[in-house]
């Protein structure tokens, strides 16, 4: 066995994931939900490494550093921080605390091993980093907002023990739904219309919307269940996406925005397959085949026009009829479920379930097995750039070209096909959003190209 790494974290799948990586690896873990705990815990247990969050209740993290290094038997342990911003307070912590390094979540398996096996070896050869005096340590700690758990964990496959959870959950769940209007209510005293009316005002649509996936999680006999579920707006989606393929779970993840619905379907861990209700055209297979020229926009309308009522999936046909082949087909599935992962990255509001075991006959037969953590950072890269484009201008706007701008632009043969096509669609009548549906492409490329040529004058806003 190798070394014994203590693991401190609120979040009882973070525990239990990194425990599993580490496991994997013959380390001994030992785990904590907050500093008191781990402070019990380091009274009769000894380590060889701390694994710490930084925001947790009751005592977090830098308060637990506090207490460590004031006490004489702990305080040369080497410490490692786990934080969502570690990246941001990375330098401070380290100096204040004598942290010996800081891993940033969502992290992948390699690289925790690796933080890991750095912190083991450099402690091993006495390069551990200065220990300052706990009465040293700045009572002003590092700022980061804080994080309160939003997430519902179920991981009982046995369907008995998991309608004991279930029941459980919905029994915590209404008494933290209610508890605070009716502490409100006190005064009411037995006025029961008032009282009705401040229960009432606590269930929210959204409160029945969790409290039906709960309740849905009671059945038995289901060979696929809800594992998982929570709110974007605390939780997000790429810490998700990460735990998930931490535990190298198989399953459906359905996000949900208002009437926005997309569902990404997971094997191993990896992403398979992405399907949307509620968006626009643009994220249809057909799309992305024409696109790239793999069919041509007349062939696909004739298919689409005489396949109504057939079973068989749009690809598959094409194939059959022999328009595009099985090769083309995957690339436009890999297009298409890369941009709506793309596309939910942005959200900032909305609600997740994950549900075990669930499957769709085209993640199974495609089998893409996209690594998240590269599609996440591209999503993220889009995110920024939509920021700029989309205060650049008004969706509803109506765009001008500039004449005199494109004629002095010396050679237009510079263009892209693309960009050539955009710059021919805007006639002093469409707006932005017209031009969009128009071209009937990525509406991202789209306004990053309408972005570029506002920036360059090729484009007004209004008529001369």
């Amino acid at each position: 066995m190798g070394a014994r790494i203590l693991i401190v974290d609120d979040s009882p799948t973070i525990r239990k994931v990194v425990s599993a990586i580490l496991e994997r690896r013959d380390y001994e873990t030992l785990a904590a939900r907050d500093g008191q705990e781990a402070l019990s815990t380091l009274a009769w247990r000894s380590v060889d490494l701390i694994l710490l969050d930084f925001v947790m209740p009751r005592m977090n993290g830098y308060q637990f550093c506090r207490e460590l290094r004031a006490n004489e038997k702990l305080k040369e342990l080497p410490v490692i921080l786990m934080s969502a911003k570690a990246d941001k307070i990375r330098g401070q912590f380290v100096q204040q605390t004598g942290a010996i390094d800081a891993i940033t979540k969502p992290f992948d398996a390699r690289g925790l091993v690796a933080v890991v096996e750095h912190a083991l070896h450099r402690t091993k050869e006495g390069r551990g980093r200065p220990i300052p005096d706990a009465q040293h340590m700045p009572a002003e700690e590092p700022r980061e907002s804080i994080y309160p758990a939003a997430v519902r964990i179920s991981l009982s496959d046995d369907p008995g023990l998991r309608q004991v959870q279930a029941s459980q959950e919905v029994g915590n769940y209404m008494s933290q739904l209610l508890t605070p209007e009716l502490r409100r209510a006190h005064a009411l005293r037995g006025d029961d219309a008032l009282l009705g009316r401040a229960i009432q005002q606590a269930i929210t649509p959204e409160c029945v919307t969790e409290l039906g996936a709960l309740l849905k999680n009671m059945e038995l006999g289901e060979e696929s269940h809800e594992v998982l579920s929570g709110d974007l707006s605390v939780i997000a989606l790429p810490e998700v996406l990460q735990m998930l393929q931490m535990q190298r779970q198989t399953g459906a993840l359905k996000l949900m925005q208002r009437s926005t619905e997309v569902t990404l379907y997971l094997g191993q861990g990896n992403l398979d397959y992405a399907a949307s209700k509620g968006l626009p055209r643009e994220y249809l297979l057909g799309r992305y085949l024409i696109q790239s020229k793999a069919v041509s926009r007349k062939d696909l309308r004739n298919v689409l026009e005489n396949r109504a009522g057939s079973l068989r999936l749009l690809g598959e046909t094409l194939v059959r009829l022999q328009l595009v082949t099985e090769e083309q087909v995957k690339r436009a599935l890999v297009q298409q479920t890369s941009e709506l992962l793309y596309e939910v990255v942005r959200w900032k509001k909305g609600r997740f379930q994950f549900v075990a075991a669930a499957d769709n006959p085209i993640a199974k037969k495609s089998e893409l097995q996209l690594a998240v953590g590269g599609l996440i950072m591209e999503g993220f890269r889009r995110v920024d750039e939509w920021q700029l484009i989309e205060g650049s201008f008004d969706f509803n706007e109506v765009l001008f070209r500039d004449q005199a701008a494109i004629k002095a632009l010396a050679e237009r043969s510079k263009l892209t096909a693309q960009e050539r096509a955009v710059l021919d669609a805007i006639n002093g009548e469409r707006t932005v959003r017209e031009i969009v549906d128009v071209m009937g492409g990525s509406s991202f490329e789209l306004c990053k190209i309408l972005y570029q040529f506002l920036n360059s004058r090729l484009v007004r806003r209004h008529a001369a």
